[in-house]
This record gives structure tokens, sequence and C-alpha cells, in this order.
């Protein structure tokens, strides 16, 4: 039987596979599960966070953490074709947690406006791969986390803000859709962001110097 030999270059990638399918897996575990954020109680109306969403911003944040040292030997490299690999990992990071969102919804019991947490996912993960060369895959995606809740208890503080927010939390029925934004800004302001990520890897290949040099030094 012949051999398979696994090249190096592939275990980030294959890294970033292995934490969205965890991912995938988690969050159909903890389906309908959900993080309530209530700075105020009634007449405010409380914000809920699926954990699904969580988990898998959580899987954006250990692949981006696994291509770390692979996107830190490249941006010493230079070189067209480095950067479109860097790109190539941004896509894959990003539509994995997607992909995995999508699954959850699969199996989830019907509800209101359940798109918005697939435009929820691709927002935040893109979020993450954009942050990363510059901070750190680790503070990136904290820093998304955080600005999660953050955006949470200030929908509930602000009765009516969650109609412009285009980052869309739970209600009692489904996801509260932001009917005062026009049609289309919520997959736009996504899409968007994620093409961003991945001209921002193209462009850095992955990691900014000042990035490379506060982390720890690659494997």
């Amino acid at each position: 039987m012949a051999n398979v030999i696994l090249r190096p270059s592939l275990l980030p990638v294959l890294g970033a596979l292995a934490a969205a399918a965890v991912a995938a897996v988690f969050g159909m575990a903890a389906l309908g599960i959900v993080v309530p954020v209530a700075v105020f109680d009634w007449p405010n109306e409380e914000q809920r966070i699926p954990v699904a969403e969580l988990l898998c911003v959580c899987a954006a944040m250990a692949g981006a953490w696994a291509n770390r040292p692979r996107l830190w030997v490249w941006e010493r490299l230079g070189g067209t074709r480095t950067r479109v690999r860097a790109a190539a990992v941004a896509a894959i990071g990003v539509v994995m947690p997607v992909a995995a969102g999508s699954a959850v919804l699969v199996v989830s019991p019907p509800a209101e406006n359940t798109w918005l947490l697939v435009t929820n996912i691709l927002l935040a993960a893109s979020a993450v791969y954009l942050l990363a060369p510059f901070v750190g895959a680790v503070p990136s995606g904290l820093a998304v986390l955080a600005g999660i809740f953050l955006g949470a208890a200030a929908c509930n503080m602000v009765p009516g803000l969650n109609r412009v927010s285009p980052y869309a939390y739970a209600g009692s029925d489904g996801w509260i859709a932001p009917d005062l934004l026009p049609g289309g800004a919520v997959p736009a302001l996504a899409v968007g962001t994620a093409a961003a990520a991945l001209g921002v890897h193209a462009v850095t290949r992955g990691s900014t110097a000042r990035t490379h040099q506060r982390g720890e030094e690659p494997e």
C-alpha cells in the first residue's frame, strides 16, 4: 500500500478545517441555547445571542491562530504566490464557520429571519480575519466576541437600536431584522467585510511584521 505523504504547508488549512468541524458539532449540540444579555429589564427587551454563533466565531479565531506560524513565514518571503495563499487561507477560515452555521440551520426548528444567522457569522468571522494580521488571531477573536456582547448590551439599553444594527440578535420567535436599514445592507456589509479580510491577507501575506515581532516565534 502506498504511503500518503502530508505536505507541511497543508497542516494549517487542516487545522482550520478541524476547528470548523468541531464548531459544527458543538453548534448542533447547543442548538437553541442562547446567552441572554439584559442590562435593563422590562420594558427593554433582552437581546439573545445564540451559542452556535459564538462557537463559530471561536472556530474562526482558532483557525486564524492555527495558521499563524505559516502566515508569518510567508510574510518574509514575498511574492504574488504567497499573497494568493494567504488570501486563500482567509477565505477557507471564513467559509468554514459559515458552513457550520448553515448546518445548524438545517436541523434547527423554524424561526423568523434565520438567514440573519448566516450574515451574523459571515460578518463576525470576516472581522476576525480582518483584524488578525494587525493585532493577532486571539486578540482579534476576543475583540469580535466583546463587540457582539457590547452590541447586545447597547441594543438592550436603547430600545429600537436593534432595528438599525447590522448584527442581528435573536428574539423569542427568531432573529430581529434591522428593518430600518436599506434592503440588502446587511448582506452587503457582511460580504464587504469578507472581501476586505481577503484583501488585507493578500496585502500583508497574513501578518504584519509588527504583529509577528509582538507574538510568539513560529514553530
